[in-house]
């Protein structure tokens, strides 16, 4: 096993690169454009269309809403307003909703901190083929901040980041699998067996 020093030296650097990840992940992931949202257009612009049309139900709408709140972007910055529209839309199973409810819960931004609800929205995320979410939840678990540290279940959520197409996670992935026992690697792909199955069907639905 790893030796101690090595634990919490290599757990410190797992915590700064995780903020740092979740940082740039929340201002440049990609964003599948809603028809409110241009670009090329003001922002305030973009804040009037969107908000016209998250209002009538839109989930992209109000994905895009929760954005603009949280950046300030056409309007006043405003965390809590960001998490409502975030959460309107994460019900409607908007993917890229679904993770940033996690990360504001992840952080505390918006709303009180909450490790097991970050963790439950990083999950539906994931579970709709997020590549940032399982990488998240994998961080969480291996630098053990506010939770049990727990490098088999770091590694599972690592190794679901790298099937949804995150290659960041394969490097923390290999790092951590190196330390583990055989049964510990077994009972991991033991749950990615379970966990493909369980959302190659509900894809199917």
């Amino acid at each position: 096993m790893i030796a101690a020093s090595c634990k919490s030296t290599f757990a410190a650097r797992m915590n700064s690169k995780r903020m740092i990840f979740l940082l740039w992940v929340s201002f440049c992931s990609p964003d599948a454009l809603a028809n409110c949202y241009d670009r090329s257009r003001p922002a305030e612009e973009n804040y009037a269309n969107c908000k016209q049309t998250a209002e009538q139900g839109d989930s992209m709408a109000q994905y895009f809403l929760g954005q603009m709140y949280r950046k300030g972007e056409g309007v006043e910055k405003n965390p809590q307003e960001a998490v409502n529209w975030y959460r309107k839309a994460a019900q409607q199973d908007n993917r890229l909703a679904q993770y940033n409810m996690g990360w504001m819960y992840d952080i505390g931004d918006g709303l009180e901190q909450n490790l097991d609800e970050a963790i439950a929205w990083y999950t539906k995320a994931a579970r709709a083929g997020d590549k940032y979410a399982p990488f998240n939840i994998g961080a969480l678990y291996f630098s053990g901040r506010d939770l049990p540290r727990d490098p088999e279940t770091a590694l599972f959520w690592f190794e679901v980041a790298v099937a949804n197409g995150n290659d960041k996670g394969s490097k923390w992935r290999d790092k951590i699998a190196e330390h583990l026992s055989s049964e510990q690697l077994e009972r991991v792909q033991e749950k990615l067996k379970t966990w493909k199955a369980e959302t190659s069907g509900a894809e199917q639905k």
